[in-house]
């Protein structure tokens, strides 16, 4: 993961809990616990309402996720703050399609006292605490979508979060695991049923009497089938006599024959 601090020219310092969070995306560079992503660490998302201060944005190659840190201790309002920078993260990106896929995050940095105070639920953040086993699992749970943001994607994105000084080359950004380009995406095809009904016929309706009868239209993807030939019943009367005359006619053609042949 590559990580970017954005520098506020004070030398006040930063809060222990974003200190720490830096810390643990900082652990996940090249190594064997690399993950793919770019981390924008203390920044300020443009917005309609005035600026929204976040500890952490992350982009990964299938979303984004704003994090904020989470003091040790009663909440300070660390889950309004992550609410009101997804809201600002989609609006700028909302011409990018992996402005979709913004989600808010509030990990709470575990304090000396054993039990830590969970911030209030808001709608569209989750809460996780913030040790790198923790961290990493939700923030790899991303991987599992489709890809959306590309190398150049996300160049364009920081320009369009007016982060474009803490956007890193392109050559970077490849290297670190974005793709060059997008996969084409295919639309996926409609289920259809295996067989599609046949609409059966009205039944034919009373005639009035001496009108003429008008063939029925064929419906559309109605069947149609050959009509059967008419079976030819075999006249065995009439084969009968035939055999009974050809049989006359051949004893007496012998009898002549006989009557002939003998004088």
């Amino acid at each position: 993961m590559l990580v970017a601090l954005q520098r506020t020219g004070d030398e006040r310092a930063r809060p222990a809990a974003a200190e720490h969070l830096v810390g643990l995306l900082r652990s996940w560079g090249r190594g064997p616990d690399h993950l793919t992503g770019l981390a924008l660490a203390g920044i300020a998302l443009p917005s309609r309402l005035g600026p929204r201060f976040v500890d952490a944005l992350v982009f990964t190659r299938t979303g984004v996720v704003v994090i904020a840190a989470h003091e040790p201790g009663p909440d300070p309002g660390s889950g309004e703050r992550a609410g009101a920078a997804v809201a600002a993260a989609k609006g700028a990106l909302a011409g990018h399609e992996g402005g979709q896929y913004v989600t808010g995050l509030v990990a709470v940095v575990p304090g000396p006292e054993p039990q830590w105070h969970e911030p209030a639920s808001v709608p569209g953040v989750a809460v996780v605490l913030a040790d790198p086993r923790s961290l990493r699992r939700i923030i790899a749970q991303h991987n599992r979508w489709r890809t959306v943001w590309s190398a150049d994607d996300v160049l364009d994105a920081c320009y369009a979060l007016s982060l474009a000084h803490l956007a890193p080359p392109r050559a970077a950004l490849v290297a670190d695991g974005f793709p060059a380009r997008l996969p084409p995406v295919r639309s996926r095809l409609p289920e259809l049923p295996a067989v599609v009904p046949v609409p059966a016929e009205p039944p034919p309706e009373a005639e009035e009497p001496g009108e003429p009868v008008a063939p029925l239209p064929r419906r559309p993807g109605s069947a149609v089938f050959p009509r059967p030939r008419p079976i030819r019943q075999v006249p065995w009367g009439l084969l009968t006599v035939l055999v009974l005359l050809v049989t006359a006619g051949v004893i007496a053609a012998v009898f002549v024959a006989q009557v002939f042949h003998g004088s």
